[in-house]
């Protein structure tokens, strides 16, 4: 196979631990996006809230289902479901778990 600059070998890159409940495989390319397979656990009971996000994605849900929460609203997603949320103070959003599934899902990060 032929080596490019638009291909992402998920195979060669581990699946490390981001956090207790979070869990990344990233490329990030040299168009400044980072391309990201994400594996989210629950909460824990008790566990603190998740922290204001200001970057931009774009995401497909693979298995499980979320939830972001913004400052006016909140949207949940499932298996097939996508979503793009502009970067920004005006799209701020906490993702958090919904249900005791882990979250798979495939994401892009932009500035």
């Amino acid at each position: 196979m032929t080596s490019s600059p638009y291909l992402f070998l998920a195979s060669e890159h581990p699946l490390r631990a981001v956090t207790d409940r979070l869990k990344a495989r990233e490329a990030i390319s040299d168009f400044g996006i980072a391309l990201r397979y994400q594996e989210r656990g629950p909460d824990a009971p008790g566990a603190p809230e998740a922290d204001w996000c200001e970057t931009g994605h774009s995401i497909f849900i693979l298995a499980g289902r979320i939830r972001y929460t913004f400052d006016d609203h909140s949207v949940e997603a499932g298996p097939g479901d996508m979503l793009h949320i502009p970067a920004g103070r005006g799209h701020r959003h906490k993702p958090s778990v919904v249900g005791d599934e882990v979250v798979r899902y495939v994401l892009t990060e932009f500035s």
